[in-house]
């Protein structure tokens, strides 16, 4: 291993060596002198205690003169209490202490028996002796002191060429990684042009080709079906390539493609494929993630591109190839039927359920007119109703709505703000908080909801839509409704509303994310929303790491 490096490598791991050690020897030095510094900090309180002992035994001779025993007695005391701490605070003052406890005993007997001469005699000597025990404490305090900051210096010193060294050698080693991620890169490319050559990818967008998506989707829905894994597919249709090439020639479509593909790779998920299936025509494989994590995804390309039309299927179950692109291809027919942006399958759109009359599709495309003139007139918002549509039908799916009525619920999710037309735009887009009578203003939107989609001739989506901030408590609005009183379509659209909401950035906040979304239902479960609804929810998008809660009431 060694041959096969160059004499600049062994220099700049050499040198990264010596930088570790380096540092493990600065970090033993700077360890040395914290303990010298302590040591001397200690040291310093012996001198304390000794001047403490000093001070006592001046008392010892005033009270002495005064013939004053209670206080001879409390200095006596002192000095002892002096004499004991400074032993507490430094074993190694033992001897010397003893040696003035004598002094301090032979002292005591003479002040007993009455010898004054021989006591001032003893006197002078314990105060001889305990200053220049002070002294010599504070002299070693000195000396440790010194050591310590000697031993700080060299920290410093060293410290500077050892930040100075490693500088060098961690920029070389920089360099060196650099020059080395360069050639791999260099063999990387080579690869990936060697695939091109073997035609496994889009000349045009340079995404991989149709042939290669048939093999992948296969081979991820077998993993899925083994693991248990979800896995979701987004189809996409290019709006208007046909009258783009035809307005301004096909140079122009080619850059529209390539703008799609260069927004796709900027959308994906690491683990996520895009491809180009047909001329006009592409597909993403989201692997772990369910139908909620796909609209998340097209939610994230629509910022970037706007101009795509999509249809997403997921397989959480054995599946197999073409009854998910059947599916997927559904959702994107029905979305292009209805000009919505985007559609989740379900089941309501299989080709055996009853086919939809003129007037279905006329309703459909204008519920969708008027959903994109609400999110237009709303600042604070982007594709808010189409969200809440889907978010809806597939909590209705998973409380077992189907066919007709799981269809109707997504008509009135997408309604369900039509109200707001009637609001004046500076209270919907007020960034602060609303006044009391703002509030009342804003409320109408519910009422005046119901009224536009039963004039079109939807009465029990106009009856949803009503009810849709109702709460379970009876203290929601427009009717104060509780319970059971309020319809379950209109209680599944409050909770994908209130969702929805929790989880998309405002221009005056960014938005407080999954995690506090479900957390906030789970705990105004029974309170303001139906508990089973919010369950579903989880459920729903129960998907790489996120947790299933069980519904808890609350009061808001």
């Amino acid at each position: 291993m060694l041959r096969r490096l160059s004499p600049a490598s062994v220099a700049v791991w050499f040198g990264v060596l010596v930088v570790l050690a380096g540092a493990i020897l600065l970090g033993v030095e700077l360890n040395r002198a914290t303990v010298k510094s302590k040591h001397a900090l200690e040291i310093a309180k012996v001198t304390g205690a000794y001047g403490q002992a000093h001070k006592a035994r001046d008392r010892q001779d005033v009270a002495l003169n005064a013939g004053d025993a209670a206080a001879w007695t409390a200095a006596t005391q002192a000095v002892h209490a002096g004499l004991a701490g400074a032993v507490a605070l430094d074993a190694s003052e033992r001897p010397q202490v003893d040696r003035l406890l004598r002094m301090l005993a032979a002292y005591e007997a003479s002040v007993a028996d009455g010898r004054l001469i021989e006591a001032r005699s003893w006197s002078r000597q314990l105060e001889t002796a305990i200053l220049g025990a002070s002294d010599a404490a504070g002299v070693r305090a000195h000396r440790i002191g010194i050591s310590a900051y000697a031993s700080e210096r060299r920290v410093v010193d060293v410290g500077r060429v050892e930040v100075g060294l490693a500088f060098v050698v961690f920029g070389a080693l920089w360099w060196m990684l650099r020059q080395h991620r360069r050639r791999l890169d260099a063999a990387q490319r080579q690869e990936i042009e060697r695939l091109s050559e073997m035609a496994s990818s889009d000349p045009l967008t340079a995404l991989r080709n149709h042939r290669l998506f048939h093999e992948d989707l296969a081979r991820e829905l077998q993993r899925s079906g083994r693991t248990g894994i979800p896995l979701a597919l987004v189809l996409l249709d290019l709006d208007n390539l046909k009258t783009l090439n035809d307005t301004h020639g096909h140079q122009a479509g080619d850059r529209c493609l390539q703008a799609l593909a260069h927004a796709l790779r900027d959308s994906l998920r690491a683990t996520d494929t895009a491809y180009r299936i047909g001329g006009d025509e592409f597909a993403v494989i989201l692997p772990d993630a369910r139908a909620w994590g796909a609209l998340e995804f097209v939610q994230r390309l629509h910022h970037r591109f706007s101009g795509v039309t999509a249809g997403i299927a997921a397989a959480e179950s054995l599946t197999s190839r073409d009854a998910l692109v059947h599916d997927a291809d559904m959702a994107l027919l029905t979305a292009k039927r209805s000009h919505q942006r985007v559609l989740v399958y379900t089941d309501d759109m299989d080709p055996g359920a009853t086919a939809p009359t003129v007037d279905d599709h006329h309703t459909q495309m204008l519920a969708a007119a008027l959903a994109r003139a609400v999110d237009a007139k709303d600042a604070y918002t982007r594709s808010h109703c189409n969200t809440v549509s889907q978010l809806s039908a597939l909590v209705a799916t998973e409380l077992g709505f189907t066919g007709d009525r799981l269809a109707k619920i997504r008509l009135a999710g997408l309604l369900h703000d039509v109200g707001k037309i009637g609001v004046p735009d500076a209270i919907l887009n007020k960034p602060a908080g609303l006044t009391d009578d703002e509030y009342e203003l804003m409320k109408q939107h519910a009422q005046l909801g119901f009224e536009i989609v039963d004039a079109a001739g939807l009465p029990e989506q106009a009856r949803w839509v009503r009810h849709h901030h109702e709460r379970i408590d009876g203290r929601g609005y427009p009717d104060g409704l509780s319970g059971d009183e309020i319809p379950l379509e209109s209680r599944i659209i409050l909770v994908a509303d209130s969702y929805e909401a929790m989880t998309s950035d405002r221009p005056y906040r960014r938005a407080p994310g999954r995690e506090f979304a479900l957390d906030e239902l789970a705990r105004h479960a029974g309170s303001q929303f139906d508990p089973d609804v919010v369950e579903a929810l989880t459920r729903v998008l129960d998907q790489a790491g996120v947790r299933v809660m069980s519904s808890r009431s609350g009061d808001r």
